[in-house]
């Protein structure tokens, strides 16, 4: 039996969802799909739709979000889904755990997280999460139960804005990195009406020497062209190739 494909796991926008992300990403699938395999992941918080997402997707709710609506920066963990008080970093890598179990495949399997929009802000978090991981470890203060066979090698981030979701592993430290610096491939629409965002998060939360910066003639969404698409797939294959052990 050959080998499961890379998987990638990609989170969508705030006031969408996971089948509207696939559809969104479905000509990326398409070019990318004898290297990897696309895994979407929907938010715990219902809400309304987001931008850019009516009327296409009308009769796709209900729409999601990965923080709790109208919530202040105490919830920037993404907690609040349940009353476990668990983080939203912790939900996502059991999520990712369980759909490992449901399909098949080993966590060894999951290598890249892709994210659009808000969706950014929780693949940046796993990266974040998995390096405060390796430096709680690397001090012996402590192992992690949940994702400890999950390592990402690189993230996606597309039309994205606001820092990286937190997760409880930052109070195991002193002073947490805040940056990213696993490798990352930054997508940005010159004509997104939130451009500004996403180059405050790409200067504020990555490490530039690590990070990769695709700019393309488009608006707040993914990106569609057929030249643009096939250069975005190309990208996302010579990035991996690069963090390939």
């Amino acid at each position: 039996m050959p080998a499961p494909l890379p998987r990638i796991a990609c989170f969508h926008g705030s006031g969408s969802s996971a089948a509207i992300y696939e559809i969104q990403c479905s000509f990326l699938a398409t070019l990318l799909a004898k290297q990897f395999t696309l895994e979407f992941f929907n938010g715990p918080f219902p809400r309304s739709a987001g931008p850019g997402v009516l009327p296409a997707f009308a009769d796709y709710g209900p729409y999601k979000s990965w923080f709790e609506p109208e919530s202040d920066n105490s919830k920037a963990d993404g907690s609040g889904y349940d009353t476990s008080g668990r983080d939203g970093i912790e939900r996502v890598l059991k999520l990712m755990e369980e759909r490992a179990r449901e399909k098949g495949f080993g966590n060894e399997a999951w290598v890249g997280v892709m994210g659009f929009s808000q969706g950014t802000r929780i693949a940046s978090g796993l990266l974040l999460n998995q390096q405060r991981w390796d430096e709680v470890e690397k001090q012996g203060k402590g192992k992690r139960s949940v994702g400890k066979d999950i390592k990402l090698k690189f993230g996606v981030m597309c039309n994205g804005g606001g820092r990286p979701m937190e997760s409880e592993v930052g109070f195991k430290l002193d002073e947490p990195d805040m940056i990213v610096r696993i490798p990352t491939l930054h997508v940005h629409g010159l004509r997104d009406e939130f451009l500004t965002y996403g180059r405050d998060q790409l200067r504020q939360y990555f490490d530039r020497e690590k990070a990769i910066l695709y700019e393309i003639n488009y608006h707040h969404a993914m990106p569609w062209v057929k030249a643009e698409s096939e250069e975005l797939a190309r990208r996302v294959t010579e990035l991996y190739k690069a963090t390939k052990d």
